[in-house]
């Protein structure tokens, strides 16, 4: 349909299949209430009509030259009003395709990105109606989709709000315009004029130049005029703050992130209460890395609590991440070896390059013979795997950039670039993970900038999570802080 992308229609009628030539893209799955109309045929533009009392479902999908617009519309034939029925709409990104989207109720696009391969962006944007997500909270994790499944490249969304009406005879209709673009920095510059960055570092405020707006904030934030300007404080973590207009209420997410260090040490403090033999080897990895950066309240009592645990029995890379800490905390050359040791013999996984890089730094502060990490490299060398692994391996040895570049790019894709919103599907724990690796890729490298930016934004809204207490498990946070290998 455009620039190689082509959608046909699948699961009579109640989907679409996207390909670029002959890679598959994305699937996405369109949810309408009531039951098929008898005898009803779908042509080529009506993919699907269904009904429920007086209230008939359509889905239209009408090609145009620069791709295709999707169409949802509920009518309500009856003389009363009716409740306005749920209305969904997933996508799932194909392997080698990552899922990116914003909504605010009014406004928003679904984007698909490649991930190592050179491609457009697929792009689609709510022209008119409604488009919220299914789980804004937390950014990071595995969202629900339509049916009740768990995809991890899936997410889903209302194309009508909840709780609403339709009066009698009234039409309630939701319009998404598909097409394709550069990447996904060129969805940038069509976002609304108004509309702010919604990440905030600590002690920052979020300013709306809005004067024709009402703008109002929602639990822990509050909002602050002066002049035509409204500038909303907030506690760290996600915060609502909804901005009236003449078309309605846009309800925006914004992110207000806590500073790493007081974060970390009030929660290091906490999980000290417990005993490091329950504790996972992620939060334990967050305390060690926090105790080498300085970020604790009092490193020697918590250096003590992570003694009581032999870490390396935990087998994990962040196990041996803790291991590398304690032994260059407490200067034990025998602990720091057999670290180093473990690292060696483990098979090549996502984070081993990193945990390595620690091991070797610990062993250049102690005066030890360094790790050899080309063991590490020739094995990945081998093996050929998971480009997140080779760019990791390519990042710590110090690799010109030459076909990386395009990993990048990929891994960038995947955490949203500069785009405001929430990935489809991603894990904390692999968000943590490339933010980490592309925080590592070299100042001479073209991407630098790019890999840089995203990092950033994805420890930002990491934090938020994390502040609001959204995930139990904190392997992601662990990535973040051992990333810093040089602490």
């Amino acid at each position: 349909m455009t620039e190689g992308f082509s959608a046909s229609v699948v699961g009579r009628g109640s989907g679409l299949s996207v390909r670029w030539g002959k890679r598959a893209v994305a699937e996405m799955v369109f949810e309408l209430p009531g039951d098929p109309v008898p005898g009803w045929e779908p042509d080529d533009e009506g993919a699907r009509l269904t009904r429920s009392g007086s209230v008939t479902a359509r889905l239209r999908h009408v090609r145009h030259e620069r791709g295709w617009t999707t169409t949802v519309s509920i009518d309500n034939a009856g003389e009363d009003e009716a409740e306005l029925p749920t209305v969904g709409f997933s996508l799932i990104a194909a392997p080698g395709w990552a899922g990116w989207s914003w909504t605010d109720d009014l406004d928003g696009f679904v984007v698909v990105a490649p991930v190592g391969h050179d491609a457009p962006t697929l792009v689609g944007w709510l022209r008119q109606g409604f488009l919220s997500a299914a789980q804004e909270r937390p950014v990071y994790g595995v969202g629900p989709l339509a049916d009740g499944q768990v995809e991890s490249r899936g997410a889903a969304f209302h194309l009508a709000p909840e709780g609403g009406t339709l009066r009698p005879f009234g039409r309630h209709a939701s319009t998404l315009e598909f097409g394709a673009v550069k990447g996904p920095d060129a969805v940038a510059s069509r976002l609304p004029d108004w509309l702010p960055d919604l990440i905030v570092r600590d002690g920052d405020d979020l300013r709306f130049e809005t004067p024709d707006l009402a703008v109002v904030a929602g639990p822990d934030a509050q909002v602050v005029l002066d002049d035509t300007a409204a500038f909303v404080i907030g506690a760290p973590g996600h915060r609502e703050v909804s901005v009236h207009g003449v078309r309605g209420v846009h309800r925006l997410r914004a992110t207000f992130a806590p500073a790493p260090q007081p974060f970390l040490a009030d929660h290091v403090a906490a999980w000290k209460s417990r005993r490091p033999r329950t504790t996972s080897t992620a939060t334990a990895a967050v305390v060690a890395a926090a105790l080498a950066r300085r970020g604790v309240w009092d490193a020697e009592a918590t250096l003590d609590w992570l003694e009581h645990e032999d870490w390396l029995t935990r087998e994990a890379p962040l196990g041996m991440a803790v291991a590398a800490i304690v032994a260059a905390e407490t200067r034990d050359a025998a602990l720091l070896q057999a670290a180093c040791a473990a690292v060696l013999d483990a098979e090549p996984t996502p984070g081993l390059g990193i945990v390595g890089t620690r091991c070797w730094v610990g062993c250049l502060r102690a005066g030890l013979p360094r790790l050899d990490l080309t063991v590490l490299f020739d094995r990945y060398a081998r093996d050929g795997g998971d480009p997140l692994l080779g760019l990791e391996y390519a990042v710590v040895r110090g690799a010109e950039e030459g076909k990386w570049g395009r990993v990048v790019t990929g891994l960038v894709n995947r955490l949203g670039s500069g785009l405001p919103g929430q990935p489809m599907g991603l894990s904390e724990a692999d968000a943590g993970l490339a933010a980490a690796v592309l925080r590592l890729v070299p100042e001479t490298w073209s991407t630098k900038p790019a890999a840089a930016a995203a990092s950033e934004k994805t420890e930002a809204l990491l934090l938020a999570d994390y502040a609001d207490g959204l995930h139990p498990e904190h392997e992601g946070l662990a990535w973040l802080l051992l990333g810093d290998v040089g602490s």
